[in-house]
């Protein structure tokens, strides 16, 4: 890939790194609050401990330790369903801007980008693109794009622009002859991806 191609990606690649920034702040703020909600558990089972050895005539029973473990796990999942609206809204505004993506002039260059990349990762090979209705026309130069895949993966590929079209914002898709293969190189593919790792880290900060 060229610099040139690389910078053009890196537009997208852009958009999808300001959702993530925005992303890391709900998490930091997600970690703050399970710090507290430990806090105010250790802060409970202290207090329950005092009045034990003042009192010296009861003993903490397991309902109230389940008590204690019930309310800190409904104040996390809480704030997981806080925090996924918050990321929701953030992915969400990267997604309007991708969805005008395909009116910019660099439009071309990053579907070129992307059938290199996707390429790539196949190994070469008789690979189908599958473009978004129009888009066709926007991929210039197959065989320069195929010979840029072969020199990338070391295996001879060919390209060839499939009829059957897709619904999306933008990019393509990747399938290899035999259909064993498939890169889904769309802009929903890739929004979706960072969504879902922003998401499990959430989950693994407040119950992992």
């Amino acid at each position: 890939m060229s610099a040139e191609e690389e910078r053009i990606k890196q537009m997208v690649d852009d958009i999808l790194k300001n959702a993530k920034i925005e992303a890391d702040k709900i998490l930091a703020d997600a970690k703050a609050q399970t710090k507290e909600i430990q806090q105010r558990g250790q802060n409970a089972a202290e207090k329950e401990k005092n009045i034990i050895l003042e009192t010296e005539s009861k003993k903490v029973t397991e309902t109230e330790k389940q008590q204690i473990a019930s309310i800190n796990l409904l104040a996390r999942r809480e704030i997981l369903q806080k925090k996924e609206e918050e990321i929701k809204i953030v992915f969400g505004l990267a997604e309007t801007e991708l969805k005008n993506f395909h009116k910019k002039a660099a439009y071309t260059k990053v579907l070129e980008a992307f059938i290199i990349e996707g390429g790539t990762a196949i190994v070469g090979g008789a690979i189908s693109i599958k473009t978004r209705k129009g888009d066709a026309t926007k991929i210039k130069d197959l065989a320069s794009i195929a010979k840029a895949i072969t020199k990338a993966c070391g295996n001879k590929c060919t390209l060839k622009i499939s009829k059957e079209t897709i619904d999306a914002m933008g990019g393509v898709i990747l399938q290899t002859e035999d259909e064993t293969i498939t890169i889904d190189n769309t802009f929903e593919a890739r929004l979706e991806q960072k969504y879902r790792i922003i998401r499990t880290e959430v989950a693994n900060i407040l119950f992992g």
